[in-house]
């Protein structure tokens, strides 16, 4: 990988704490330093000031007092007079049993991280799987949001609201429908100050806690509008997919001082077998961040972007405007960009000698996106509705892609894994003023 975040060593998943703080921005995320596996979780932190040339400033909140010794668990942050405020979930087991903390550390440097005494427990109406707290201010007051899971085991979304971002008084159910028997990582942010969008991840869980085989979770967002009077969230729609690919969990946004709203998410959903043989782990390490989003609203629809400023990564140019062709990458690291006039008609490409394809089906308005999987060596294939095709970027980095379908209408995002000769490229179905650009990174 060259420009996704990864970590030199160990595991890394959820993005943690994003934010912009004294002319950085600051990406933290979970951290397995030690193994590449998830028995062991604090907070690691990159820092940039272009989201493009990332710093690993290595470890930065660490399991260490008893409210988090078995874990420092996602979490989000939020600056205030000057001064960094991180809220995490402390994880602590006693003889199996589970007991989670929504935890607060405080930074005026960015470096230097010191743990509050004031903790959030969990209310009686909730389980232990209570975590992944997300902060932002309101009209009046701070708000937070916690993944949760009921008594009766059903997901919810629980709310909590603050004066001073360290005594926290726990309100109400935010929302609680399509969240099956748990919920992870939710996020609550407004777009264009009228549509509030609400990100949850709902998670099935096997009947054994510490059991991850099975898990069934996915990244999803809903779109309505938060009353800070009645403390509640009303829905507009239902349930949505945020992400159509292979790879994309536990997405967190936060508003840079561009006044953008990014999104980044954890590029794995891997089984446990697809971690095992993961082959980056002969390299010592495991999973890597999406590329850095910018969330928009355009006809009542949401849609994701990467940042300007991965263009910058552009070197070389070569424009394609034959039906069909084939060309070679000069390295796993590329953009393609498609535009097409005849949007309805098929649409055919395969990258890196066919380990990863895109197919668009005119006349049953299907797009599919096929990809080799690693472990079984068969092709496995993810499908969207989509009415036409106007227009897609591809970014590639080694062993990633994260495809944007009509300006940011739907992604996919996915690993894959192949040689680094494998370099062809091959299309079909580039009709008159349709036109494939491809840039070399």
């Amino acid at each position: 990988m060259t420009y996704h975040i990864e970590p030199d060593r160990g595991l890394m998943n959820d993005p943690n704490g994003l934010i912009w703080f004294k002319g950085k921005y600051y990406f933290f995320h979970q951290w397995n330093r030690f193994d590449m596996n998830h028995h062991y979780k604090e907070w690691g932190l990159f820092t940039s000031t272009n989201m493009i040339d990332w710093t690993n400033q290595g470890s930065a909140i660490l399991p260490d007092r008893k409210l988090d010794r078995n874990g420092v668990y996602s979490g989000s942050s939020i600056e205030h007079n000057g001064e960094m405020y991180l809220f995490y979930t402390g994880n602590v087991k006693k003889n199996g049993e589970r007991k989670s903390y929504q935890c607060i550390s405080t930074s005026k440097n960015g470096r230097t991280f010191i743990k509050e005494e004031s903790v959030i427990e969990t209310p009686a109406e909730f389980t232990e799987h209570h975590r992944d707290p997300k902060v932002w201010r309101g009209e009046n007051n701070w708000w937070m949001v916690v993944g949760a899971q009921t008594k009766e085991r059903k997901g919810a979304i629980a709310l909590y609201s603050s004066c001073d971002l360290l005594h926290w008084k726990y309100e109400n159910i935010l929302y609680d429908q399509q969240l099956d028997n748990m919920c992870e990582c939710p996020d609550l942010f407004s777009i264009n100050g009228e549509t509030d969008i609400l990100l949850c991840c709902p998670q099935v869980r096997p009947e054994i806690d510490d059991d991850l085989t099975g898990v069934s979770s996915y990244a999803a967002f809903i779109s309505g509008k938060f009353d800070e009077k009645t403390k509640k969230f009303l829905p507009k729609g239902s349930l949505e997919l945020l992400d159509y690919g292979f790879d994309f969990y536990a997405p967190q946004s936060f508003s840079d001082h561009k006044g953008r709203r990014i999104l980044v998410g954890w590029m794995s959903r891997m089984s446990e077998i697809e971690e095992y043989l993961c082959p980056t782990k002969q390299y010592g390490y495991l999973h890597c961040l999406t590329l850095p989003r910018v969330v928009t609203l355009k006809n009542g629809k949401i849609q994701q972007l990467p940042i300007e400023e991965v263009k910058q990564l552009r070197k070389r140019k070569q424009k394609f405007t034959s039906s069909q062709g084939r060309f070679e990458l000069e390295s796993g690291r590329f953009e393609l960009e498609l535009s097409r006039k005849d949007c309805s008609s098929d649409f055919h490409l395969f990258l890196r000698d066919c380990s990863v394809e895109i197919h668009y089906y005119g006349k049953k308005n299907v797009l599919s996106v096929t990809r080799v999987n690693w472990v079984a060596n068969k092709k496995e294939t993810k499908v969207k509705q989509v009415q036409s095709l106007s227009q897609m970027s591809i970014f590639s980095d080694n062993s990633s892609i994260e495809i944007f379908v009509n300006d940011g209408e739907c992604v996919f995002s996915l690993r894959y894994f192949t040689e680094e000769e494998n370099l062809s490229v091959k299309y079909a179905g580039l009709q008159q003023e349709g036109e494939l650009l491809y840039f070399a990174f």
